[in-house]
């Protein structure tokens, strides 16, 4: 079959597309069924994108992701919440940093959006120097 489809791959694509065609809403439902079950695989192929357009090196698939996550308990690395979980870069890619897994670091949303474009370790020095703040003014 393979080789059936290389040497005839536009009469191929033809027939994928008169089956879509045929089988449209019933491709669109499997196709949203899908991405509603496997949240990670659009959220990895949003931050591979994210990271062509800052033309940053790397990439990281949806298994890499959920191994992280794992790894980590399933929690922010910054605050320890169970939120749902992002993707954030130890080194932003605006500041040069690299969208591969070994730069990736899970976070809840709120974490992710007040280290902005601080590293991780600015990050949880100012995240340090606000809980002493918090120590100082109660006690």
């Amino acid at each position: 079959m393979r080789r059936w489809r290389a040497t005839h791959a536009d009469e191929h694509n033809a027939e994928r597309r008169q089956y879509y065609a045929r089988h449209r809403e019933q491709q669109i439902a499997q196709s949203a069924q899908y991405h509603r079950d496997h949240p990670e695989v659009g959220r990895a192929r949003s931050q591979n994108y994210r990271a062509r357009r800052y033309a940053a090196t790397g990439s990281f698939t949806p298994g890499e992701w959920l191994d992280l996550v794992a790894l980590n308990g399933g929690q922010c690395a910054y605050c320890g919440s169970a939120d749902q979980l992002e993707a954030d870069h130890r080194i932003p890619l605006a500041r040069g940093g690299s969208n591969s897994i070994e730069n990736i670091i899970p976070a809840c949303r709120s974490c992710n959006a007040q280290k902005h474009l601080m590293t991780e370790a600015e990050f949880r020095e100012r995240l340090a120097s606000e809980s002493r703040d918090d120590l100082e003014s109660t006690s």
